[in-house]
C-alpha cells in the first residue's frame, strides 16, 4: 500500500461488476427511502440502476465513466455507493457538490462508504495492475446504518427558504479553508445577501 497519492489512480477500475443488487440499494429500497425520481450517482456498470428498476423504483443512472452523460433535471433521491472512498478530497468535494446540485429541494441523497478498510491509500488493482485509491471517509450527515463493512449516510438538501443559511455556511467555510468557488453570473437576490452577509461575518474576524 502507497500513501503518495500524487501518483495517478484509477477510480473506475474500482466498480465492480455485481451480478445482483448490492447491500446498501437492497437496505434502502426494504426501508423505503428510495422515493419519487431517483438518480444512481456514480453507477458503475449499472447493475443497481438495473436491479431497482426492476424493483419499480422510477430510477436512471450518473456515472463519470461508464454512463458520462451529466444529467439536465433535478431528483428527489439520490444514491451515491461507494464512489467517495475511492477519491481523493479535490474529488469528494466535487461529488458532494454535484449531488446538492441535482436534489430538488427537500430531497435526498444516500451516500455510502466502507468501513472494512485497514490501510488507506494507492494499491495496485489485482487484476488490471494498474493504481487505484481507497481512504476512509467521515461525513457530518445523519448515519442511517454502519455494518463492519460499511456505513451509510443521510443528507437532506434545505428547502428553498433555508438555502440562504447554506449559502452563507459554504461560503464562510470555503473561505476558512482556502476552497474556491464558482459564483453563478445569473443575479439571486438571496445569493447576493448572503455574500453580504459573509463580507461583514469576514470583517468582524470571526473566520479568519
Amino acid at each position: 500500500m502507497l500513501k503518495n497519492t500524487t501518483v495517478k489512480h484509477h477510480p473506475e477500475l474500482t466498480a465492480i461488476h455485481r451480478k445482483s443488487i448490492s447491500f446498501p440499494s437492497r437496505f434502502l429500497h426494504e426501508k423505503k427511502f428510495l422515493k419519487g425520481e431517483v438518480l444512481d450517482f456514480g453507477s458503475g456498470h449499472g447493475k443497481d440502476t438495473e436491479a431497482l428498476a426492476l424493483l419499480g423504483v422510477e430510477i436512471e443512472q450518473y456515472d463519470k465513466f461508464y454512463a458520462p452523460v451529466f444529467p439536465n433535471k433535478k431528483y428527489d433521491t439520490i444514491i451515491c455507493h461507494y464512489v467517495l472512498n475511492v477519491v481523493e478530497k479535490e474529488e469528494q468535494t466535487r461529488v458532494l457538490a454535484e449531488v446538492s446540485y441535482l436534489l430538488k429541494p427537500g430531497g435526498k441523497a444516500y451516500f455510502t462508504v466502507r468501513r472494512d478498510l485497514n490501510k488507506e491509500g494507492i494499491r495496485i488493482h489485482a487484476i488490471h495492475k494498474l493504481p487505484t485509491y481507497q481512504c476512509n471517509v467521515k461525513l457530518p450527515f445523519r448515519s442511517l446504518l454502519i455494518t463492519k463493512h460499511c456505513e451509510v449516510y443521510e443528507y437532506q438538501k434545505p428547502m428553498e427558504e433555508d438555502l440562504l443559511m447554506e449559502t452563507v455556511s459554504i461560503k464562510v467555510y470555503a473561505r476558512k479553508y482556502g476552497i474556491e468557488l464558482m459564483e453563478k453570473k445569473k443575479y439571486n437576490h438571496k445569493f447576493e445577501q448572503a455574500k453580504m452577509i459573509i463580507k461583514d461575518l469576514l470583517k468582524s474576524g470571526k473566520y479568519q
